[in-house]
């Protein structure tokens, strides 16, 4: 197993973010968090060469924090791109001076559809900010005209908006579509599990004058594969995971190709295990600690060293079974029945 075997790459270049969205696990476990990021120096080292990089399809992405907020995130997104990267950037642009939005935009115009801009936006002028609490619509609105001032305007162009749809923004999708028409994006509703699932509450206003906001989502702007998911969740609990649940598991890292890698720069099989690594779920370390400290740090190992891992050559797959002794119920829960739990993203003609 080599680098070869790498489709894709989800790189989490910081852990730090401008927002305070009530079901990011950034929100509600801020005293686990540890502020830090990777530089175009460690990201240089991690993915050294061409071979590394080209015809991957590379997401700057914000599982704990929003890759905008980084100081090197243009010098970072150009050597990606310059190197053969496909490179998606997912963000609720709320962020950054215009003259970062910018430049991206002119990297945009140099390498068209290999360079996808993906804005994270759950609403419009009246109500973006209550899931994505600490933005600003102005400003929103301020980077996305600086970023696409230079964009590819190309018929393969790829920028897209993508909304959220929750009961108390539903009604500003024909707004905010109309406003990514006019900026020449796609617009993909966004269906997650989680929001199906859980209901959150949003803090809004400053220190001294606090309000919350309940954030539902019901009827039919629930995920579609809702059922299947609690059905799953009832399998688990009741322990009756056999063959035939695990032969629909569809592994991010095992089958597709894909791997991610975190801000403190250790390399997972997917964000949902170090998700769960985060929040300390499953006993999940304490189930590694075997593995040694550092087993799966990119800072004084390569890649293609951890992918030769007992881990990733064997046991995680061995892990689906109830039965090991490193299983995790996350697996099953988020990857089995073809990935019913995943989000799902419809676009919007």
């Amino acid at each position: 197993m080599n680098i070869d075997f790498i489709k894709k790459m989800e790189l989490e270049i910081t852990s730090d973010c401008n927002a305070a969205c009530p079901g990011c696990a950034r929100t509600q476990n801020l005293h686990r968090l540890e502020v830090t990021r990777f530089s175009l120096d460690d990201l240089k080292r991690i993915l050294p060469d061409e071979r590394h990089i080209r015809d991957k399809d590379i997401s700057l992405c914000g599982v704990l924090g929003d890759p905008m907020i980084h100081p090197q995130v243009v010098d970072i997104t150009e050597y990606l791109l310059s190197n053969g990267a496909q490179v998606t950037i997912s963000t609720n642009a709320g962020i950054a001076p215009i003259e970062t939005w910018e430049k991206l935009g002119k990297l945009s115009g140099i390498y068209g559809r290999n360079f996808i801009l993906m804005a994270c936006i759950d609403g419009h002028r009246e109500t973006n900010h209550i899931y994505r609490v600490n933005t600003k619509f102005d400003v929103i609105e301020r980077n996305l005209n600086a970023f696409n001032k230079y964009a590819y305007k190309g018929p393969l162009n790829k920028n897209r908006w993508v909304f959220i749809v929750f009961d108390h923004n539903e009604h500003e999708i024909e707004a905010a579509k109309e406003h990514a028409k006019m900026l020449g994006f796609q617009f993909y509703i966004r269906t997650g599990m989680r929001n199906s699932i859980n209901t959150w509450i949003a803090k809004l206003g400053k220190k001294n004058n606090i309000q919350e906001k309940k954030i539902t989502t019901t009827g039919h702007k629930e995920h579609k594969r809702k059922s299947e998911v609690i059905e799953l969740d009832k399998i688990i609990a009741e322990k009756k995971v056999d063959k035939a649940v695990l032969d629909t598991l569809v592994c991010k890292f095992v089958h597709d190709g894909e791997l991610f890698i975190n801000a403190q720069q250790e390399m997972w099989p997917c964000c949902y295990l170090w998700d769960s690594m985060f929040w300390g779920k499953e006993d999940i370390a304490n189930k590694y600690a075997e593995f040694g400290k550092g087993w799966n740090s990119l800072k004084d190992k390569s890649i293609e060293e951890i992918m030769i891992h007992p881990y990733y050559t064997k046991v995680l797959a061995d892990s689906w079974n109830p039965e090991h002794n490193k299983h995790m119920k996350r697996c099953i829960r988020t990857c089995a029945k073809n990935k019913a739990y995943q989000n799902v993203m419809v676009e919007q003609k």
